[in-house]
């Protein structure tokens, strides 16, 4: 939670750029107006720091020194987080206006230098960087080495998120929100499984119902991610009810607890191809209809027009998705 047609001679390659927690593609916006929106969007911070891999004491300073010097509160600090004022909103709006205008100017810049060059924003839930992604934007670059991909992983109503904010331009998501602002580019079907260890009484089984693996222990996807999404609806209005002992944004510790602790958990087999090919774990298909439903998607947001080099890259996805 595949391949293109090769160059004869591909360029040398160079390593592929390290995957990072907020987008590195960052638009050309004063520090401060970045931070603010960036705060905006996390409801806090704390949550602002951890998505700019900044201190949060040089977040909070950032917003005090705007807030002196337009003298105005920005923000209501609640108990649970941050919500704009009157004089917030109305400069966040200015913020994202920017944003849209120095974002075109970007694009157009880059389309003087033609679609050979440049960069493209990404992001990627987890399932996708532990598959199939590595292998793609490797070819991806042999064939475009002048693009610089910055990659973003997070859970997909996150990447709806800034797909919408327009912070990324592309992203691949599992089970995306029907939003009307989202395009599809392209999909493939990646249905949701029960995972087990090999010795797992569940093991052997040819399929499941998601509310037989109720009768084991369970950990589960974090709320902002598509696989909990699609097992809650599957559940809806069953007398069944889910009580987890364990909840994470990670696939790996959920595939450790399947491994290890003789527990259920749920993900696509795309992200965990290689424990199940090593025979670490074992995925068996579920039928209820909503997990079978479940898509990995690549999108972006409507009526956005992308840069050269998110064409270039979207296009190459779309290929592997629809031979995948």
């Amino acid at each position: 939670m595949s391949a293109t047609r090769a160059e004869a001679n591909p360029p040398p390659s160079r390593p592929l750029p390290r995957l990072a927690r907020e987008n590195p593609v960052q638009p050309m916006l004063p520090r401060a107006l970045h931070y603010i929106d960036v705060i905006a969007r996390a409801g806090s911070v704390r949550k602002a720091s951890e998505r700019l891999n900044v201190a949060a004491s040089a977040v909070n300073r950032q917003l005090i020194e705007m807030e002196e010097e337009l003298g105005l509160t920005l923000f209501e600090r609640l108990p649970r987080g941050m919500r704009a004022t009157a004089a917030g909103e109305l400069l966040l709006a200015h913020i994202r206006r920017q944003r849209g205008e120095t974002e075109t100017l970007r694009r157009q810049l880059q389309e003087l230098r033609g679609a050979r060059r440049g960069e493209v924003s990404l992001g990627l839930v987890e399932a996708a960087a532990r598959g199939l992604m590595a292998e793609l934007l490797l070819s991806f670059h042999r064939r475009h080495p002048g693009i610089l991909c910055g990659v973003s992983v997070c859970g997909s109503a996150r990447l709806a998120e800034e797909v919408l904010a327009e912070s990324l331009e592309l992203a691949l998501l599992y089970n995306p929100p029907a939003l009307p602002e989202l395009r599809v580019l392209a999909e493939c079907a990646a249905p949701l499984q029960a995972v087990v260890a090999p010795g797992h009484p569940l093991a052997g089984r040819a399929e499941l119902r998601l509310a037989e693996c109720l009768d084991f222990p369970v950990a589960l996807p974090a709320q902002e991610t598509g696989g909990r999404a699609l097992i809650e609806a599957a559940l809806a209005g069953s007398s069944r009810r889910l009580e987890p002992v364990l909840e994470a944004d990670s696939l790996e510790l959920l595939a450790s607890f399947a491994s290890s602790c003789g527990g259920v958990t749920f993900q696509s087999a795309l992200g965990i191809a290689k424990e199940l090919a090593r025979g670490e774990l074992v995925a068996v298909p579920l039928r209820d209809p909503p997990l079978l439903r479940a898509k990995l998607a690549l999108v972006a947001r409507r009526g956005r027009r992308l840069s050269p080099a998110a064409t270039n890259l979207a296009e190459h996805l779309a290929v592997a998705l629809r031979r995948a």
